[in-house]
């Protein structure tokens, strides 16, 4: 074929990509241009016939999305340019893809996608305004292209314990600026602290973010890994014990009852310790995972007799420690005592139906608030008419102590 036959196809092709045959016009093309070379002037066309190629593959089709993007890079093309965010935007897809086919084993062999090496490519100089706009769907902002590239390449250099480059971490910072609002990002900018070791900025970002976010158990989780097991083990134990209570699922959670044994056992308390293992073994038998060498470290530590033990009454008594380490800065608000609601006695309720000892306590202002006095270590039988110091986080009470 002759340049002008090359063309012509390019061009015709590329409407007929849209519509949804994009593979197979792709593969077209590929095979042209293993023999010839594609003028110029279809480079354009052809990059938006990969773009849509990649966007109709299946998720499981790893290799074949790596060529085309390689394909895609060997065109001469002036970015940025909206093109080139949406080949990000299926890089970001194929990255997801690759993972999500490595942990179920989906392929007999591994095939790995760096969304590193990629952006050292594609170069983060040519994100655009739209690639850091969000969009709303039914009333609700969804994550920028920019934030959900920071999620993956953190990701990645958390796998590999690298460090980001210069250019990823200006990235990273202006999104820290660019977001007040989301508590991802600063989860990402922390975990960039952790890698450098800076846990001191780690933990006070981690405090942020849980402030916004406290029913995310992995930023709990993170924020106790800045915490040293032999200085404040109580306040540990407080933080992995909110991450594990955390919503989530508890399959997800064996790395943090795994935390919580090492510390347990490191006290002598074998019996709690066995507990958290033997819950891990059970959702690792029943998802057919290996146990880790931690555990297997941690449980040679324990004696053979030991009978293991529920810690839960143990964690709560500590609970109240990990609301001070997050809200400890939020300003203080005098309450008194104004209700007493008794624990239920009836011994035929249990979970939800079960109700514990609760206080209704006013401010100056005769606005009212509800506590568990057991959750901030309180003693349940205060009288009505005694003082307190509170703190407020999104309307409800986060911290209380005697005045």
């Amino acid at each position: 074929m002759n340049d002008f036959d090359i063309i012509k196809f390019i061009s015709d092709g590329f409407e007929k990509a849209k519509s949804g045959d994009a593979i197979n016009i792709y593969n077209k093309v590929a095979r042209f241009e293993e023999i010839n070379t594609i003028p110029l002037k279809s480079h354009y066309p052809y990059g938006w016939i990969i773009y849509y190629a990649l966007h109709q593959s299946s998720d499981n089709e790893i290799q074949s999305r790596k060529k085309m993007l390689a394909r895609y890079f060997q065109l001469q093309l002036t970015v940025p340019h909206k093109l080139h965010s949406m080949i990000l935007t299926q890089a970001i897809r194929l990255y997801k893809n690759a993972k999500d086919v490595a942990f179920n084993k989906k392929q007999d062999t591994v095939i790995r996608f760096s969304i590193i090496n990629f952006i050292k490519i594609w170069n983060l100089d040519n994100l655009r305004p739209g690639d850091w706009k969000r969009k709303e769907l039914e009333g609700k902002k969804l994550s920028s292209t920019t934030e959900k590239l920071i999620t993956l390449c953190v990701d990645e250099l958390e796998e590999t314990h690298t460090l980001p480059t210069k250019e990823l971490l200006m990235v990273i910072d202006k999104a820290v600026n660019e977001y007040p609002d989301s508590f991802n990002i600063l989860s990402q900018r922390a975990a960039i602290h952790l890698l450098a070791n800076e846990k001191e900025s780690a933990a006070a970002l981690l405090r942020k973010a849980i402030s916004m976010a406290p029913g995310k158990f992995y930023l709990w989780s993170k924020l106790a890994s800045t915490v040293s097991p032999s200085e404040n083990p109580r306040l540990l134990l407080a933080l992995l014990y909110k991450a594990l209570s955390a919503p989530g699922p508890d399959q997800f959670k064996g790395k943090i009852r795994v935390s919580l044994a090492d510390v347990l056992s490191s006290r002598g308390a074998f019996p709690q310790a066995l507990w958290e293992l033997n819950k891990v073994r059970s959702i690792y038998n029943q998802n057919q995972w290996h146990l880790s060498p931690k555990y297997n470290e941690i449980l040679k530590r324990i004696p053979a007799d030991t009978i293991p033990d529920n810690p839960e009454r143990f964690y709560k008594k500590l609970e109240f420690l990990a609301d001070e380490e997050i809200y400890a800065a939020l300003p203080s608000l005098s309450v008194t005592k104004t209700y007493h609601k008794k624990a239920s006695s009836d011994e035929t309720k249990s979970g939800f139906g079960k109700s514990s000892v609760a206080w209704r306590v006013t401010d100056k202002t005769g606005k009212n608030y509800w506590i568990n006095p057991l959750r901030f270590n309180l003693n349940p039988n205060l009288p009505i008419g005694c003082n307190l110091t509170v703190r407020i986080c999104n309307g409800k009470v986060v911290n209380a102590k005697e005045a």
